[in-house]
C-alpha cells in the first residue's frame, strides 16, 4: 500500500512525528534500563566487600569519611546530612542537602562510593525551632542562603522548624550500586626511580610497578542506580515501576510511526513534483 494515501501531511502532524523520532530512543533506554534493573534487583543478595565485588552489588558496613563534613544542628561528623526548613504556620517547606564522597569499611576492607546521586536515605538525628529573633549563627546562616523562600518568612517575623537528618559516621549503612575496580587516573603506572650507587646519568634503573586498584561504588553507566541508607533497602525501595519496562516496545513504535509518517510525506511531495 502506498504511504502517499494514507498519509496527509499537516504542520501538526509533522511535528508529532518528528517527536515521535526523537522522544523514541530516550524512551527505549529508560525502558531497557528499567528491565535490567529489575533482572538485577531479583537477583540481588548481601555480599562482604572483601571478596572480589564486580557488578551490580549490595554491600553494608560503617561509614568512614573522605572529606570533613558536619552536621548543621548536632554539629556531628557525616558524609551526608539534609536540612528540612518547615515555615511554622505556612505550607512552605525547603530542604537542603549536601553530600560528600565517603567509604563503606568493613573487616578491614573498604569501598569508595564515589558518587553523590541516587537515591540516598538518612537517620533522624535533631530537631530545633528557630525563632525570627534569633541568631541562627554563621554555618545555618550559610546553609539558609539556599532556602530563599524561608528566608523571606523569616524577615517577616516567622520562626522555622528544623529537621536534620544524617549519614553519620561510624554508623552502619547499605548500599547498593554498581562495583568496579578503579586505579588513580593520575598516572598509568606507578614510576620509581633507583640509583645504583653512582651519579652516573645511565646508572638510573626504571622500575615500574602496577597500579594499586580500589573498589569504587556508583550508579553505572549502563543501570543509573545508587542506593545508600542507614537500613537495609525494603522492596519499596528496589522496585521498578512495570510502566517503566513498556518503553522497550514503546519508544521503537513511536520512533517507527514517526519514520513512516514522514517517509508519507516525503512521497506525497514527491507526487505532486515539490521534492
Amino acid at each position: 500500500m502506498i504511504l502517499s494515501q494514507l498519509v496527509h501531511p499537516t504542520a501538526g502532524g509533522l511535528a508529532c512525528a518528528v517527536g515521535a523520532v526523537v522522544a523514541g530512543a530516550p524512551i527505549f533506554s529508560d525502558g531497557l534500563r528499567a528491565a535490567r534493573l529489575a533482572s538485577h534487583f531479583a537477583d540481588l543478595s548481601e555480599r562482604p566487600i572483601g571478596q572480589e565485588l564486580d557488578g551490580f552489588v549490595h554491600v553494608s558496613g560503617t561509614v568512614g569519611l573522605e572529606s570533613p563534613l558536619f552536621t548543621p544542628l548536632s554539629a556531628k561528623p557525616c558524609a551526608a546530612f539534609r536540612l528540612e526548613v518547615r515555615v511554622v504556620g505556612t505550607p512552605v517547606r525547603e530542604a537542603i542537602e549536601q553530600r560528600r564522597f565517603f567509604r563503606v569499611e568493613e573487616g578491614g576492607a573498604s569501598a569508595l562510593v564515589a558518587s553523590t546521586g541516587g537515591r540516598w536515605s538518612f537517620t533522624p538525628t535533631a530537631e530545633r525551632v528557630l525563632e525570627a529573633s534569633a541568631p541562627p549563627g554563621e554555618t545555618l546562616d550559610a546553609l539558609l542562603e539556599e532556602a530563599p523562600q524561608a528566608r523571606w518568612w523569616r524577615g517577616r517575623g516567622r520562626a522555622l522548624r528544623l529537621a536534620e537528618s544524617a549519614l553519620l559516621a561510624g554508623r552502619i549503612c547499605h548500599v547498593v550500586g554498581f562495583a568496579r575496580h578503579a586505579r588513580p587516573l593520575e598516572l598509568p603506572l606507578d614510576l620509581e626511580l633507583a640509583k645504583t650507587g653512582t651519579d652516573a646519568a645511565d646508572d638510573v634503573v626504571l622500575s615500574l610497578e602496577p597500579p594499586v586498584t580500589e573498589l569504587w561504588l556508583g550508579p553505572g553507566e549502563s543501570l543509573d542506580f545508587l542506593y545508600v541508607s542507614h537500613r537495609p533497602p525494603r522492596a519499596a525501595d528496589l522496585d521498578v515501576p512495570r510502566w517503566r519496562t513498556l518503553g522497550t516496545v514503546a519508544g521503537p513504535v513511536l520512533t517507527l510511526g514517526g519514520l513512516l509518517y514522514l517517509a508519507g510525506v516525503a512521497e506525497t511531495l514527491r507526487s505532486l513534483g515539490r521534492l
